[in-house]
């Protein structure tokens, strides 16, 4: 297989590395569902070329974070009622196969890098960082995901929770969901360490749920 030349592969990081800031300006709120990105603002912003602008909104596009729309050029994607509600749905299942095969009891080293996430979440919500608090929570639950061992299982459920991120983003201003999301996380550290399967899958499935209400709340659907 012929060998990527430097040229290229310095071309596929800034498009990797603008692909990133974008998703993270996504999911944390700066660029908002119908909100248009436009190629002068980028370009004068990250001074990315227009070919590396483009390449990182096909990205974009397949990760379901934007819509490329002929004639009207890229906007932030939002979602119909249906359709967060088909999200959810799957991401529910998803979860549901994830919690049923992680290992119980889980092991006590795992137990213990669970309870520094979340204290290091309560941490992160309690001083108003949200990005970091976000940052915190997605690698709590991804610990949780990988250790189902099940790889595709895990790239599956990552796309989900990938496009459900922004979604999550309009909960992380309220106090006492911050503040039930920590609950919510110990008494799932507390069933993984028990070996509650029952009660794990349980919280696990209710936790997705109280974001979506939020964004339902602000966005009036």
């Amino acid at each position: 297989m012929p060998r990527k030349s430097s040229e290229n592969r310095s071309g596929d990081d800034k498009v990797t590395a603008l692909c990133n800031a974008l998703r993270e300006a996504i999911i944390f709120g700066r660029y908002r569902p119908r909100e248009h990105l436009v190629e002068e603002e980028l370009n004068e912003r990250f001074g990315a070329t227009r070919h590396t602008i483009r390449s990182a909104f096909v990205e974009l596009d397949r990760m379901g974070l934007v819509e490329r729309r002929p004639n009207k050029g890229v906007i932030v994607r939002d979602f119909s009622i249906g359709e967060l509600e088909e999200l959810y749905e799957m991401r529910e299942i998803l979860q549901r196969e994830v919690a049923a095969r992680v290992p119980m009891p889980a092991a006590p080293e795992f137990i213990a890098e669970l309870r520094r996430l979340n204290a290091a979440y309560l941490a992160a919500a309690e001083t108003g960082d949200k990005e970091e608090s976000s940052r915190i929570n997605t690698d709590f639950h991804s610990l949780i995901h990988a250790a189902s061992g099940n790889r595709f299982l895990v790239e599956t459920l990552d796309q989900f929770w990938l496009r459900t991120s922004p979604i999550h983003w309009f909960a992380l201003g309220d106090s006492n969901h911050l503040r039930n999301s920590y609950e919510d996380h110990n008494r799932m550290i507390d069933a993984l360490e028990r070996g509650d399967r029952e009660r794990f899958i349980q919280t696990v499935t209710q936790h997705m749920y109280p974001a979506l209400e939020a964004y339902k709340r602000v966005n009036r659907l």
